[in-house]
């Protein structure tokens, strides 16, 4: 993983074969000092695929039973990475295709590149955000006071 910022707060994240992608993009947040930000571009492709989403209405109390995990295998050909980071902490969602199927959803650890992977992340200036749980125990984005 390599990353480069620029003067008006772009940082693009080059993740190279092996590299972790949700991992690769927490360190880079750390680097280039990404408080609160969006990540508005990424593509690539995975020979580890892990997400989950939710699968229901009725919204449980505990988040394990609201949630479906898929841990897949093969080449996934990533068509967007895009989300919020707040508090320096990334939430984001994934899009990839296997040739007979697409899948999308929260991205989780160990998503590993297979070819390539580039990120784009705009820093947020003047604003401070972070996630605290809201009803239902949700995670829901306020200002940082």
């Amino acid at each position: 993983m390599e990353s480069f910022e620029s003067e008006d707060g772009h940082v693009i994240v080059r993740l190279d074969r092996g590299d972790l992608a949700l991992e690769s993009i927490e360190r880079a947040c750390d680097e280039h000092d990404v408080d609160t930000g969006a990540v508005v571009t990424g593509i690539g492709t995975f020979s580890t695929l892990n997400i989950h989403y939710v699968d229901r209405t009725d919204l449980p109390d505990d988040q394990a039973d609201r949630n479906v995990d898929l841990q897949l295998e093969g080449a996934w050909e990533v068509t967007d990475i895009n989300g919020v980071i707040a508090d320096g902490e990334p939430h984001l969602h994934v899009t990839a295709f296997d040739g007979e199927r697409t899948v999308g959803g929260h991205l989780e650890d160990g998503c590993e590149i297979n070819v390539l992977g580039e990120v784009t992340i705009r820093k947020i200036d003047g604003l401070e955000l972070e996630r605290r749980p809201g009803e239902r125990n949700v995670s829901q984005l306020r200002r940082r006071q």
